[in-house]
């Protein structure tokens, strides 16, 4: 797969929709940035309590898993959102700004997005307990998770709690070196959007996931819709 053109495609998609797009990053980005404040006060908080230890230490081993990363974990609900949605625009279709950003919750994915997120987000957890590189690794491997998931829920499958994770790591065989290399082209723009305060992620986000889209689309075919 050419990087180039996968990119080029994106901005090809997104041509015409930039304003829609740039709306759905400014709710994503004001929403995510609110979770991670809330985030960042707890751990202040904590570090102010001279509780350092509780910081650094594992949420899965003080029992406190869920209580611990619930907000963060709510909060890829709406990335999930967004790879739906962005799916669908590299298809040719675009939702309204409210489907877009709770696509998820609509035409009866929740529950199989849910579980397929929820187990690629413990198993996550776990090869990263291990080593920070194999959960690094694995993350890519579970990647196209969410866009499987929603093709087969569209096309009245059954979908299981880890079909798409199944699916996904069948298909990142020999290419999750690829879409590491394409996400590290996005670099560059990340650093636009930290030195903007965040302004410029209104329209790079999108981009990225639009960019991924078609990566995946590249990959899967229509084998899954």
């Amino acid at each position: 797969m050419n990087r180039l053109e996968i990119k080029a495609e994106a901005k090809k998609e997104l041509r015409g929709n930039w304003g829609w797009a740039a709306c759905i990053g400014l709710i994503i980005v004001i929403l995510n940035g609110l979770i991670f404040g809330y985030n960042m006060k707890d751990n202040i908080g904590n570090f102010q309590g001279n509780n350092v230890v509780e910081i650094v230490r594992p949420y899965v081993t003080n029992g406190t898993f869920f209580l611990g990363t619930g907000l963060g974990f709510f909060s890829g609900f709406f990335m999930l959102s967004m790879a739906i949605t962005f799916l669908h625009l590299s298809r040719g279709y675009k939702h309204n700004l409210f489907k877009a950003v709770f696509s998820v919750f609509t035409d009866n994915r929740f529950i199989p997005e849910f579980l397929n997120y929820l187990c690629s987000y413990v198993f996550q957890i776990l090869w990263t307990l291990l080593l920070v590189v194999p959960g690094i690794i694995k993350s890519y491997s579970y990647a196209l998770t969410p866009y499987i998931v929603s093709d087969l829920v569209e096309s009245g499958k059954e979908v299981h709690a880890t079909t798409g994770i199944t699916e996904s790591r069948r298909l990142m065989v020999g290419h999750k070196w690829q879409l590491f290399v394409l996400d590290l082209s996005f670099l560059g723009w990340y650093l636009v959007g930290l030195l903007t305060l965040g302004i410029g992620l209104i329209w790079i986000v999108p981009y990225v996931q639009t960019t991924r889209a078609n990566f995946y689309r590249q990959l899967a075919g229509d084998q899954f819709n």
